[in-house]
């Protein structure tokens, strides 16, 4: 459980037998949390890709380069080690690979980015002005090495209320696709509805989270990126799904009958200010940003008179940690509020943090 992990220091790390005398820093976990740790560990880059991950009976031992960071591992059972790991066969870095094939001049080519989102087998790219004469060329380079059916142009992120992603296909036709990810299968049109898999992390934690039997409202649905792990992994009484974009409200309800939860969450479809009722919820994940306060009245409404809130929110980092706490104090209007939590999902743009609040709320009266 969380806040009762096995977690040692690397100074008083366990030592492994060693076959060659080379010990590294480790980190060992059940075989069943392994991938999503594995997930989580690359995100932030101190995996030892050079090095080949071991399994031990139930566990699994993953080399490391550096100390996992602050409470980055805080929601997995783990357990610090020194051992020895055999070297992976060298390998080229995918990227060594798109330089090598991309038709572009070589004076251009350390523009190619080094990061994508390719979700299923649908790639989504950024490319700098300088490479817009050979988008196509660039396109195909990555298309093979990456094996991606379709590459889209991201130029502009995403905009509005409704979420929607500024993109431009420069190669294939097929941009729905089928994405995995923790044990959840995600069908979207990558054209139309976002997912960012710099949220992953956020995603496989808030799918551990132990709610047996609970009341859920996701109040940001979107195509189920909380819901149906909440759901699949998490066995809630009820999930409902709000969701205002009825191109990402559609997909939630394939969604739900693709992960068979369909008897567990109820996607609704409108704002979600207007779902019926008071202290229905026992818990409420408030998964957006830029404008999320302007949603606490409504949360704290719909809590129970006890429950747990996921408030999500940009802040600027000089304002953390008050400013969201506050802003869910003012909405409470009385009561008590006692913070499980916070954490930075991500870096939102230069001194802005993207940050998760998991507190426990107690309403006035």
């Amino acid at each position: 459980m969380a806040g009762q992990l096995c977690r040692r220091p690397a100074e008083e790390a366990l030592i492994l037998p060693s076959a060659l005398g080379i010990l590294v820093l480790a980190l060992k976990v059940s075989r069943r949390n392994a991938e999503d740790v594995r997930r989580v560990l690359a995100s932030v880059g101190i995996v030892d890709s050079a090095r080949t991950i071991v399994e031990q009976g139930d566990s699994v031992i993953l080399p490391l380069v550096a100390p996992p960071p602050g409470q980055l591992l805080q929601d997995f059972e783990h357990e610090m080690l020194s051992a020895d790991f055999p070297l992976r066969p060298a390998r080229t870095d995918p990227i060594d690979d798109i330089r090598r094939i991309a038709e572009v001049d070589d004076g251009l080519k350390h523009l190619l980015p080094r990061k994508w989102e390719l979700l299923g087998d649908v790639l989504v790219i950024r490319l700098p002005d300088e490479l817009d004469a050979y988008e196509e060329q660039v396109a195909r380079a990555y298309s093979e090495v990456l094996g991606a059916k379709t590459v889209l142009r991201d130029t502009g992120g995403v905009t509005g209320e409704l979420r929607t992603p500024v993109i431009r296909k420069i190669l294939g036709s097929e941009t729905v696709t089928i994405h995995k990810e923790n044990g959840v299968l995600f069908k979207l049109d990558v054209s139309q509805v976002m997912f960012s898999s710099g949220n992953v992390d956020e995603r496989i934690r808030a799918s551990k989270i132990v709610c047996d039997g609970e009341t859920i409202v996701d109040m940001f649905a979107g195509i189920g990126y909380f819901s149906i792990p909440l759901a699949v992994h998490g066995r809630p009484r009820r999930v409902i799904a709000c969701e205002l974009n009825p191109v990402a409200y559609a997909y939630l309800v394939e969604n739900t009958c693709l992960n068979s939860v369909e008897e567990v969450v109820e996607p609704v479809l409108g704002d979600n200010r207007d779902l019926k009722g008071e202290s229905i919820a026992d818990r409420i994940f408030m998964g957006y940003v830029k404008t999320t306060h302007e949603y606490l009245e409504t949360a704290v409404r719909l809590l129970k008179s006890k429950g747990v809130l996921h408030y999500h929110e940009t802040c600027p980092c000089d304002l953390l940690p008050d400013r969201p706490v506050s802003r869910i104090e003012e909405a409470m209007n009385g009561g008590d509020i006692e913070v499980l939590g916070m954490r930075e999902v991500k870096s939102y743009s230069p001194g802005v943090s993207h940050v998760v609040v998991d507190a426990r709320i107690i309403k006035p009266g």
